[in-house]
């Protein structure tokens, strides 16, 4: 005994939908920490850049002009983006990245505990049809004595059948129980 058909498919459908789902947070998951590792080594190789253009420059600018002036500008202009780069890598990190980690935990525990509840509603379910203590397991050899004999009695009567009537007569009443019995009969030989 255990769940109807549609009931095992859609059983398994869910699991399959719930491992689908945990491999794609994670591959978002991984995504992200990629992401977070690039933005950080983008932010810190702007910052470098801008260190050491800085060392450069500033012994370098005895004279200011427009050129010059657009030249601290786009430095500052970069040091500005590798400071949002970095604040930004680092808000994806604590925030999203984190929640998207713990997402992924709770799936994993929801699924455990969906498998756990399912075995034992069809450990209660297998309890349930086969009874409990002896009354059931004498009711099960008594059914099943019943049946062995209900096999006994068939094989006698296909074989009365047999030498009554010959095997060609399909016609009648006789002929169709014949037909009807004896492949089963022989299928439970």
């Amino acid at each position: 005994m255990g769940f109807g058909s549609d009931l095992k498919y859609s059983h398994d459908a869910l699991l399959k939908l719930q491992d689908w789902e945990l491999r794609l947070l994670e591959t978002v998951k991984k995504f992200m920490a990629m992401r977070v590792k690039s933005d950080k080594e983008y932010a810190s190789t702007l910052q470098n850049l801008c260190n050491q253009v800085d060392k450069e420059s500033t012994s370098q600018l005895d004279y200011i002009s427009n050129v010059s002036k657009s030249w601290l500008l786009m430095v500052q202009q970069t040091e500005q983006l590798s400071r949002i780069m970095k604040t930004h890598a680092e808000d994806l990190n604590s925030g999203p990245l984190h929640r998207l980690t713990m997402m992924i935990k709770d799936k994993q525990q929801v699924k455990k505990s969906y498998i756990g509840v399912h075995q034992q509603i069809e450990a209660e379910m297998f309890k349930a049809f086969l009874g409990s203590g002896l009354e059931k397991s004498t009711n099960l050899r008594q059914v099943k004595a019943f049946l062995d004999e209900c096999c006994k009695f068939l094989r006698n009567l296909s074989l009365c059948l047999k030498k009554i009537l010959p095997f060609s007569s399909h016609n009648g009443f006789w002929g169709r129980l014949q037909m009807y019995l004896i492949p089963r009969i022989q299928r439970q030989k």
